[in-house]
């Protein structure tokens, strides 16, 4: 090989790397975050249509000097049942590592509605709380609880699992919602059998993970559970089996932005 024909193959070599550097030195296997993206679920208990889910990757932006997500989760009931009735959003801003920076949420505590807000400080390992009364803004609550050990949110819970359902491990993980702290033990199986959905056409290969609560946390969620992800690299959650007040409850995937299955 001339001197000509080797300047002009790393020439060429270095024009590839300036089109195509994420194609080249991509890792097909990590979980890659999708702004806007937005997941609707169906929750349904037997044949009854218990509500739906909704969880949106809003933005990507700085928050105290640190980059985070901000993610909503909404929880809305079906408006034709008497026995249930909830409609509650949830805002998280976590970071690269799925950190809690803030977490905010309307909390009802003591037949009280309260505004809350935590700003998580893992340097000096404090969580700054402050609550508002809904009803009677002059009525607060303010004070720190100490930060002892990496502790999570319940959205970010759902984004740690996509991070890692490729992996064949199990996890302990802490966690919090609507100010109830507990633990999360999470088997991840890696890849499974295919699924099929309503939403889609044809049976889809998901990730499996399984594990249980250890806590009682909204609408009495707690005890065992079982969830699948997509095989690709938003890994959705496409389904999910889980335990609530009023027994096992079927959450599926039925639409969807910023996500092509």
């Amino acid at each position: 090989m001339n001197k000509r024909t080797i300047s002009l193959t790393i020439t060429l070599l270095i024009f590839m790397l300036m089109l195509f550097p994420a194609s080249i030195f991509s890792d097909d296997d990590s979980f890659q975050w999708q702004i806007g993206e937005e997941l609707i679920y169906k929750v349904n208990w037997s044949f009854i249509r218990l509500g739906t889910l909704k969880l949106q990757v809003m933005e990507k932006r700085i928050l105290d000097s640190t980059f985070v997500y901000h993610i909503k989760l909404y929880i809305d009931s079906n408006p034709l049942l008497f026995f249930v009735n909830m409609h509650s959003v949830y805002e998280s801003f976590i970071d690269e590592q799925f950190l809690p920076q803030l977490f905010l949420a309307n909390e009802k505590i003591d037949n009280i509605t309260y505004k809350t807000e935590y700003r998580f400080n893992h340097a000096d390992r404090l969580i700054h709380i402050n609550m508002t009364d809904i009803k009677n803004p002059t009525k607060t609550i303010a004070r720190d609880d100490s930060l002892n050990e990496t502790i999570i949110d319940g959205t970010a819970m759902i984004f740690y699992a996509r991070s890692n359902v490729a992996s064949v491990k199990t996890d302990t993980i802490t966690t919090f919602f609507e100010a109830k702290h507990g633990k999360v033990h999470i088997n991840f199986k890696g890849k499974n059998s295919k699924i099929k959905i309503e939403a889609l056409p044809a049976p889809v290969k998901t990730y499996y993970v399984d594990g249980s609560i250890k806590m009682n946390s909204i609408a009495g969620l707690t005890g065992p559970f079982k969830g699948w992800f997509a095989v690709d690299r938003q890994r959705p959650p496409l389904k999910a089996e889980l335990k609530v007040f009023i027994g096992y409850v079927k959450v599926e995937l039925e639409e969807w932005k910023k996500w092509n299955p």
